[in-house]
């Protein structure tokens, strides 16, 4: 895995973030009012770890916004991409963790949300 986080950081500019039986790789970007936010690229768990009561997504939610907090991001935001297996359960996954519905096209779904406003249970605040 550490040849491929090198391989993403290096090609993409983003960086891994890995968990037991899941991964995502984000970056930082800056927005037209010149605020950072964390762009999540891929987000991945396991197929055999999907319904374990959603403690994988759980467990990367709270990386990824601990790294949005050492970047002094913003917010997070994502793509759902809608021809994909399992579009509507990850929908369901971004509503849940406090996720908005910002925008459509292009068979995507655009989500974003304030990192204030991001819950899971691994931080301290919700």
């Amino acid at each position: 895995m550490e040849l491929f986080k090198e391989y993403i950081k290096e090609r993409e500019g983003c960086e891994t973030l890995i968990v037991d039986n899941g991964f995502l790789t984000a970056k930082v970007e800056i927005d037209e009012t010149n605020n950072k936010y964390l762009f999540i690229n891929d987000f991945f768990v396991s197929k055999k770890d999907r319904v374990k009561a959603r403690k994988t997504a759980t467990k990367l939610l709270a990386l990824a916004k601990e790294t949005a907090m050492r970047y002094k991001c913003l917010r997070i935001c994502g793509i759902i991409w809608t021809n994909t297996n399992n579009a509507t359960e990850s929908l369901k996954a971004n509503l849940y963790y406090g996720y908005k519905v910002v925008g459509t096209g292009n068979n995507c779904i655009y989500v974003e949300a304030d990192l204030s406003e991001v819950k899971h249970p691994m931080t301290k605040k919700n």
